[in-house]
């Protein structure tokens, strides 16, 4: 492999590019651009590197939570646990990352494209089948594929976003958060009983966030914030694809991917008697039944709002590469 095809980021557009207009230097798919970062500081080694570690303690966090949300029994089947919201967000951005850490090895060890050479022994045909299904395509012919593929890797960091929120924003203040919440004066419970939090029914503890078992702790906080943390560094530093165009089109799928949980969890609510959101439970909200209304409305109006913190990242991380880029060659040009 070559020195440029290891250390050589993909060409950033230029900063006054228009981002519904394709930069002329932007010869590169979707797919490979998640295999890249826009910093030249992190070759494709250290990409790499860096990939493993994020995949390796999301599959921790995956088991460990599991373990945290299965010890904590209550009246409904286990079999609830998919449908919670904290669920299907971070098994969305733990797919992300198994798919994306997966391509990174393969476009490193393979950088250029896998042919298949219909001449060779039925063997060699089919060990480049298997390289080619494990490796990112390297050519985005397919508008509606690069569509799908844009919008999973939006619904897999807007969705933590919009975990992380809906936690430290809603259900601990509301006492739903597994711990005690912090004391919070002319707080107003809207008749809701604090004995849980969007996971299961817990019994009601005393114990603050620090005070609860480790692995209680650590779940809490990897599941509901590290998730976030992870996904800032995502869209910052470990790839380079660029902002969502055509932007209308991403909202609405955005939307409708919120609108898609609301029914999962309706389907949870319906085979388990367990809802994923606590305020999404006629059973709890009974007396304020059209907050559920209310509740559906607002989760789905708040998806666009935290795409638009996403754009705003991959357009702050654009600009400061493009300058970068530019800085550096007009230096390199100079001499």
């Amino acid at each position: 492999m070559s020195e440029t095809t290891d250390r050589t980021p993909l060409l950033p557009p230029p900063v006054q590019c228009h981002p519904n207009q394709p930069s002329p230097s932007d010869s590169h798919p979707i797919y490979l651009r998640a295999c890249h970062s826009s910093w030249r500081i992190i070759d494709q080694r250290l990409l790499l590197f860096l990939r493993l570690i994020f995949a390796g303690y999301l599959s921790a966090v995956f088991g460990v939570s599991l373990k945290y949300k299965l010890d904590h029994i209550d009246e409904h089947t286990r079999w609830r646990i998919p449908f919670q919201f904290s669920t299907v967000a971070f098994c969305i951005q733990w797919a992300w990352h198994l798919q994306v850490t997966l391509w990174t090895a393969m476009h490193l060890i393979f950088p250029k494209a896998i042919e298949v050479n219909p001449h060779e022994c039925h063997g060699h045909q089919l060990r480049a089948h298997i390289l080619r299904f494990l490796s990112p395509p390297n050519k985005a012919n397919c508008p509606i594929r690069r569509y799908l593929f844009s919008l999973f890797y939006t619904i897999a960091h807007v969705f933590p976003f919009m975990n992380t929120l809906i936690y430290w924003g809603i259900l601990v203040p509301a006492g739903h958060g597994g711990f005690k919440p912090p004391s919070m004066p002319h707080f107003h419970s809207l008749g809701v009983s604090c004995t849980g939090n969007e996971t299961i029914k817990y019994p009601a503890t005393d114990k603050g966030l620090f005070e609860l078992e480790p692995i209680d702790s650590f779940s809490i906080i990897s599941v509901w914030t590290i998730t976030s943390v992870i996904a800032i560094i995502e869209i910052s530093v470990l790839n380079s694809i660029r902002r969502q165009t055509p932007i209308t089109s991403h909202t609405i799928g955005v939307m409708f991917c919120s609108g898609l949980y609301l029914s999962w969890a309706g389907i949870g609510k319906l085979l388990t008697g367990h809802s994923g959101l606590f305020f999404l439970d006629p059973d709890i909200m009974r007396e304020l039944p059209e907050a559920i209304i209310a509740a559906c409305i607002v989760f789905i109006a708040v998806s666009p709002g935290i795409f638009t913190y996403m754009y705003g990242l991959i357009a702050m991380r654009e600009t400061i590469t493009a300058i970068h880029h530019e800085s550096h060659t007009s230096a390199s040009s100079s001499y």
